[in-house]
């Protein structure tokens, strides 16, 4: 996405909006509890009840860290790293629930493959939008 602000304004709009995505579904993870999931509800024990929610608000919390990062975006890169970083962390593990336990449902892979290819596809647009930036 080539523009006369180096991508700048379209970079901008994308992690506006995909920050959404993990403001949603960790809200929808704390407050409803594995029963957010997709598919049929299964029993779960109190710990996992308790580390689901706990899990889900810090991936909530991904969602103002984005946003604070928008307005500057060309610099603030080291932000959009680090909560990158955590993000395709967590698709990490789970890729490796996957390879354990099964495949998950259809929106639980799309979510990790949001977090495993989308997340470094980020990264690489704000180095570039800052790198157009200070060369202007």
């Amino acid at each position: 996405m080539t523009s006369s602000d180096g991508g700048r304004r379209g970079l901008q709009i994308t992690l506006a909006g995909l920050a959404a995505i993990p403001l949603a579904s960790g809200l929808a993870g704390a407050l409803l509890g594995p029963a957010s999931l997709p598919g049929p509800a299964e029993a779960v024990s109190p710990n996992v009840e308790s580390e689901y929610r706990y899990s889900h608000a810090i991936y909530a919390a991904a969602a103002p860290l984005i946003w604070s990062a928008v307005p500057q975006v060309e610099r603030k890169g080291g932000l959009l790293r680090g909560v990158s970083a955590a993000l395709f962390a967590g698709g990490v593990v789970r890729l490796l629930a996957w390879r354990r336990t099964g495949r998950p449902h259809p929106a639980l892979v799309g979510a990790t493959a949001l977090e495993l290819l989308g997340t470094p596809a980020l990264v690489a647009w704000q180095h570039r939008v800052a790198t157009r930036t200070r060369s202007s």
